[in-house]
């Protein structure tokens, strides 16, 4: 046997702090599949060791709404067990779950938590993993009421060890709810996107319309509570003032396209109103954001919103509602501007005033310095310090 001192490097890789993270993953879509896949990449190889346990099946088909695809069908294969082993209407996937963490063995589990379907598998894994569980807190209420159970949830978070949110406003929600809870309110990173490999004038030229006049983008899954129905009918009010604004809207449609359609058409604005239903690939993601010049969220509610770190991340400012946790986002004049969108004649002159009164260059140095300070490496490091917390408590 050799008698050589083991290598710093060898000491790190006998003592590195184990993350079990269950979430949804590519190739499942979605935002917060997404936010998961960066996270993942942001712990590098002297980071903690990531153990990820992703879902098959979120929902039920009736619960998806038209053209909204949630199953990921062709998980790829991997070294990593857990990859594709849950199927949240499967109970048995669930059992086959806490098996592998209590074998795995892991420091601590990550929760990924943003609606109350998630409520009797996290309240299961935080009662019989074994291990320490941490509730990632995406948001504190689910989107749709109806999946809003008090109850369950206070179960979940009286069984967890603790909880991490993404805005202050879920944050504070947290501790009215649990005042007793470990608690760490962090921030939505920005992901780090490549310089787009075309100009404003050929991505206008690639999706259909020309150069002249400002975009609006209205990008992701489409739903009520987003608000899309004020701000097509704040266009009608819009195109009055400036003849050549359009509006780009681009997601997946939980519901009917065609009320949509009907509402632009009502509106007499089919001309400025394009639409692009459906999934966006990476490339077409980069040309509608590049083509626009300000991505709008009218939203109803919302704890904060990844569309809005995507703006950024191609350096586009973005006009956004009072709505739950959006305004902790937003630098008031500099990234972006919170405006009154509770009715379409509010929603058109906040942003007919933001039309009138835009310095470019101002917005996007300030946009440059919300990124560095809102980078996964410092999402990451403070993820883990806290994570170490619990698992050392516990």
């Amino acid at each position: 046997m050799s008698n050589e001192p083991l290598k710093p490097l060898d000491l790190l890789a006998r003592d590195r702090f184990r993350i079990a993270f269950i979430t949804p993953l590519p190739p499942m879509k979605g935002g917060i599949s997404g936010f998961s896949s960066e996270l993942i990449a942001a712990f590098d190889d002297r980071g903690p060791v990531i153990l990820p346990f992703s879902f098959r099946r979120l929902y039920p088909r009736f619960l998806t709404g038209r053209g909204a695809s949630v199953t990921a069908s062709n998980m790829a294969a991997s070294e990593s067990p857990g990859l594709g082993l849950l199927d949240l209407p499967d109970p048995f996937s669930w059992l086959r779950c806490i098996g592998m963490l209590r074998r795995k063995k892991p420091d601590v589990v990550l929760c990924a938590y943003w609606t109350g379907l998630l409520v009797p598998l996290y309240l299961m894994i935080a009662r019989c993993a074994g291990v320490p569980v941490v509730m990632l807190m995406h948001n504190y209420r689910s989107h749709e009421v109806w999946l809003d159970v008090p109850f369950m949830r206070k179960l979940m978070l009286d069984a967890s060890a603790g909880a991490v949110a993404l805005s202050g406003y879920v944050g504070g929600q947290l501790k009215v709810a649990h005042p007793a809870m470990r608690l760490r309110t962090l921030f939505h990173p920005v992901n780090h996107i490549p310089q787009a490999g075309h100009c404003v004038r050929e991505a206008r030229r690639e999706l259909g319309f020309g150069p002249e006049g400002p975009v609006l983008l209205f990008f992701g899954y489409v739903r009520s509570y987003k608000g899309l129905d004020i701000l097509i009918d704040a266009m009608r009010l819009l195109v009055g003032r400036h003849e050549n604004l359009r509006l780009v809207v681009a997601g997946e449609f939980y519901e009917p396209p065609g009320r949509y359609r009907k509402a632009v058409h009502d509106a007499g604005v089919e001309d400025h109103v394009l639409f692009f239903p459906g999934f966006a690939s990476e490339r077409f993601t980069s040309l509608l954001f590049t083509a626009c010049d300000f991505v709008v969220l009218p939203y109803r509610r919302a704890s904060q919103s990844g569309v809005i770190n995507l703006a950024y991340a191609y350096g586009r400012p973005v006009i956004v509602s009072e709505a739950g946790g959006l305004k902790e986002e937003v630098e008031q004049g500099l990234t972006g501007w919170v405006v009154d969108s509770s009715t379409p004649e509010s929603l058109s002159s906040g942003i007919s005033a933001v039309l009138g009164d835009v310095d470019s260059r101002r917005a996007t140095d300030a946009i440059m310095r919300y990124r560095k300070r809102h980078s996964w490496k410092r999402f990451s490091e403070e993820l883990e310090e806290f994570l170490r917390e619990v698992a050392g408590a516990d």
